[in-house]
């Protein structure tokens, strides 16, 4: 499977994008082996090359048991604000990001990327999370 998003993204992107703001849900499968450190570092030259797409990471964490549904296996879950869907497809397309993809496709044996559009608050109320290994890891990579 090809988890470039060039490969769906003009079948799926509407006519009529809208400017707002969208949370994109990444659903990841690692490939065996040093997948997590390299997926990382694909984040970490993403926030740093892309960075005028002011991508922000809401959330990224490790998938545990899944109380309810079927929606196939996957390993982690990272949710990723942008300023509108239009701003995350010109970024899909753009030369630096198809530049930093060959670290994602290193990484991940397989990926869904499903926009939403917001219904509710963006922020109700501030919720801190610590982090655990994958923080970690993108300190390493940082320095």
């Amino acid at each position: 499977m090809d988890i470039n998003p060039l490969a769906t993204l003009d079948r799926v992107q509407p006519d009529d994008i809208d400017d707002g703001a969208v949370v994109i849900l990444n659903l990841l499968r690692f490939k065996p082996g040093e997948s997590l450190t390299t997926y990382l570092e694909y984040v970490n030259r993403v926030m740093a090359e892309c960075g005028e797409s002011e991508v922000e990471l809401v959330y990224g964490g490790v998938l545990k048991e899944r109380i309810q549904g079927e929606i196939g296996d996957w390993d982690a879950v990272v949710c990723a604000r942008y300023p509108s869907r239009r701003h995350a497809y010109e970024m899909f397309r753009s030369e630096r990001y198809q530049a930093i993809h060959p670290l994602a496709a290193a990484a991940l044996e397989q990926r869904v990327l499903w926009a939403s559009e917001p219904v509710l608050p963006y922020k109700t109320r501030s919720v801190d999370f610590e982090g655990g290994e994958w923080m970690r890891l993108l300190r390493e990579l940082g320095n």
